[in-house]
C-alpha cells in the first residue's frame, strides 16, 4: 500500500514530468537531459527536476554556460524547499546544493563529451 506522502510525491513527479514532456517538441525526447535530484531526508521523498539541454550547442562556451544556468535554476528550485524536519531551524540549503550539483556535474560533463566527441 502506498502511503499518502509517497502518493503525493508520485503525483507531483508525474505532474511535473507531464509538464516537461509537453514543453519539449515532438521527436526531440531522445535529446539529452540533466536530471537533478535531492533526497528529502529523513523522509523517503525524492525531489527531481529534469533540465532539457537538447536545444543547446554544447560545443560552444555559450551553450555550456546556458546548460550551467539551467541546471542552477533547477538546483535553486529544489533547494529552496524547507526541510521536512520540524525540529531543524533554518535552511538545509548548502547540503542540498552540494548533493544536487554532485549528481548533475557528471551528467553535464558527459553531455559536453558527447557533443565534442572527446
Amino acid at each position: 500500500m502506498i502511503s499518502k506522502s509517497r502518493f503525493a510525491t508520485l503525483a507531483i513527479l508525474v505532474s511535473f514530468a507531464g509538464t516537461v514532456a509537453a514543453q519539449i517538441p515532438a521527436g526531440e525526447m531522445q535529446e539529452p537531459s540533466i536530471v537533478v535530484t535531492h533526497k528529502m531526508r529523513p523522509s523517503p521523498d525524492l525531489m527531481v527536476r529534469t533540465v532539457y539541454i537538447g536545444d543547446l550547442d554544447l560545443k560552444s562556451a555559450n551553450g555550456q554556460k546556458e546548460m550551467e544556468k539551467r541546471v542552477g535554476i533547477a538546483v535553486d528550485s529544489i533547494c529552496s524547499i524547507p526541510t521536512p524536519l520540524p525540529s531543524y531551524k533554518g535552511t538545509m540549503e548548502k547540503p542540498c546544493r552540494d548533493e544536487a550539483w554532485s549528481g548533475a556535474r557528471p551528467q553535464m560533463a558527459d553531455a559536453v563529451k558527447r557533443a565534442t566527441g572527446s
